[in-house]
């Protein structure tokens, strides 16, 4: 299987959402799409709600780029296409239950009679050997078996950042076991859904700026549905079919107990209540970050037991699976009857991590990294002059504009003046990376200028993680000049895969995204750093510039 193949899949539709999500903010805010809060809403003021249009555009156009189109990829376009109008006339109308499940019913349909993929195989779920479906249960129970993960999906989305959370970290599960069978549309597929709820995600993490709505949370649960049938259901598959009800173990049972327990008391299924999960860790006193980390934990064990114990049959991994629900249901209801006795939970705080002193001394200390990017960076730019020495592959012509461009910013006193200059600092970054990944010479101690340039990246990669990690608020926002330099990495990702261009492009893109981040990072923390490095840049380009005309 392709991992770096994978990797761009995920990075495309990471850029993608990143960069569609705030237009629609802005556009739901101006049109008034917004989640009025009532008395079940967690959040106070009225929310954009089409956050779930960037993660399924995302997504679609990874998938046209990345997957090869089979029958069944073509069925589960078809049914992905009908759940997202579903969902999205839903967010800008207010469907009755009745027709979104109908819409959800009629998706399934798509996928099973252009996909002819169903549910034929349970595993031999009780001992006795596997239990088959012919076609006229099979169908029906496929039908049941997505429409319940979608609405266990769409009904627990009632946190921030808790449907994208645990959705990533179910897509994460059926990526690691595509990759463990070898089986690479899965893993595309997940990769791309990972990617575009993790650039939705972050605008979404508590407090969120823009939610899913319903266009996200059904088209998502469809696609995880899907992935769960698929997995299991294709010729030669090694996936038993426990496994990926183990992965989405959490949401499916607390949407089974809600409705249950919902039709038991004479209402609807859909009636809106109290019930999930999430509302008794809130009844319980918990804050609404912590009650996401804790239901975090509690899908984490589950991902986890379906990957240690996928060979085991599955009548052992069924009843541990209710074994630990069962558990899991009674202590929260020992917890709920006897609060008293649990005097920490009141010590949660509503507060941001962001402001607690233990996050602020651990982002005082990643601040004192920063300031090494910068060594880092003149340090690629001074390998890529000596690549440039050796055998220049850069044009002349364009270290020569891009000098007289980037001076023109230096010296113009507008603000926006700044912004456009750091898309010629990435540009910079950019043939710097062309000419380092194009150098094979020996440095020192046979380590190449390529090697030395893929260490000092390395490092750099790192000391990003840390500062994105333990960022404060306000910090490393999105300028204009990012949203065009991610667009063109979209672009030029694309384009490698479609073969536009005569030379590959693979690894020169990776090593410029790592050092994009870090110039970004580096010149967010002080405009000291920002002039330095922006000297540095006017440096490499006129060198390039002169050596290639004298060359």
């Amino acid at each position: 299987m392709n991992l770096l193949i994978c990797f761009y899949t995920f990075m495309t539709a990471l850029f993608t959402a990143l960069i569609i999500v705030p237009f629609l903010r802005k556009w739901a805010l101006d049109q008034g799409t917004l989640d009025i809060p009532g008395e079940r809403a967690q959040h106070t003021e009225p929310m954009p709600t089409l956050g779930g249009i960037a993660i399924f555009f995302s997504f679609l156009l990874v998938v046209l780029v990345y997957v090869p189109v089979t029958p069944a990829i073509r069925g589960f376009l078809v049914g992905g296409l009908i759940v997202f109008v579903t969902g999205l006339v839903d967010d800008l109308t207010n469907l009755s239950p009745k027709r979104k499940f109908a819409g959800e019913v009629v998706a399934c349909l798509a996928m099973i009679v252009v996909g002819k993929i169903w549910l034929t195989n349970l595993g031999d779920l009780f001992g006795f050997g596997d239990i088959i479906l012919p076609v006229w249960i099979g169908i029906p129970f496929t039908i049941f078996a997505v429409v319940g993960v979608i609405n266990a999906i769409n009904l627990i989305d009632g946190l921030d950042g808790l449907a994208g959370g645990l959705s990533v970290m179910a897509l994460s599960a059926f990526f690691l076991l595509g990759w463990i069978t070898d089986d690479q549309q899965t893993a595309l597929l997940a990769a791309a859904l990972a990617g575009g709820i993790l650039g939705f995600l972050k605008y979404n993490f508590y407090p969120a700026r823009i939610f899913m709505g319903d266009a996200g949370s059904l088209t998502v649960g469809y696609i995880l549905g899907f992935l769960a049938v698929y997995t299991t259901q294709q010729p030669n598959a090694t996936i038993s079919p426990m496994i990926p009800i183990l992965i989405l173990g959490l949401p499916v049972f607390d949407t089974v107990w809600v409705m249950s327990r919902r039709v038991l008391q004479g209402v609807g299924p859909f009636t809106a209540d109290r019930s999930h999960m999430h509302h008794k860790f809130l009844d319980l006193g918990f804050e609404h970050r912590f009650t996401v980390i804790i239901i975090y934990s509690l899908m984490l064990f589950w991902i986890s037991l379906a990957l240690l114990f996928r060979t085991a049959p599955e009548s052992i991994l069924l009843f541990s699976l209710l074994g630990s629900a069962a558990m899991f249901y009674l202590c929260l209801r020992y917890m709920l009857r006897h609060q008293a006795q649990f005097t920490f939970l009141s010590r949660d705080s509503a507060s941001s991590i962001r402001n607690s002193v233990t996050y602020l001394r651990i982002a005082a200390l990643m601040d004192q990294l920063i300031p090494g990017l910068l060594p880092l960076l003149v340090s690629y730019l001074l390998l890529a002059l000596w690549s440039i020495v050796s055998h220049n592959v850069l044009s002349w012509k364009i270290a020569l504009i891009l000098l007289a461009v980037g001076l023109y910013l230096w010296y113009r006193p507008l603000n926006e003046s700044r912004s456009f200059l750091m898309l010629v600092l990435y540009v910079v970054f950019g043939m710097a990376s062309v000419e380092v990944c194009n150098a094979d010479d020996v440095v020192f101690a046979g380590f190449s200028i390529k090697r030395c340039g893929d260490i000092l990246l390395a490092v750099a990669a790192l000391i990003v993680i840390f500062k994105l990690q333990f960022r404060r608020i306000g910090e490393l926002f999105l300028s204009t000049a990012d949203y065009l330099a991610l667009t063109v990495c979209v672009f030029l990702a694309i384009a490698v895969q479609q073969n536009i261009f005569d030379f590959n492009l693979n690894a020169t893109l990776l090593r410029t995204l790592v050092a994009i981040l870090a110039v970004r990072t580096l010149c967010s923390n002080s405009a000291h750093y920002y002039r330095l490095l922006a000297m540095s840049s006017f440096m490499f380009l006129a060198f390039a510039a002169v050596f290639g005309f004298a060359a």
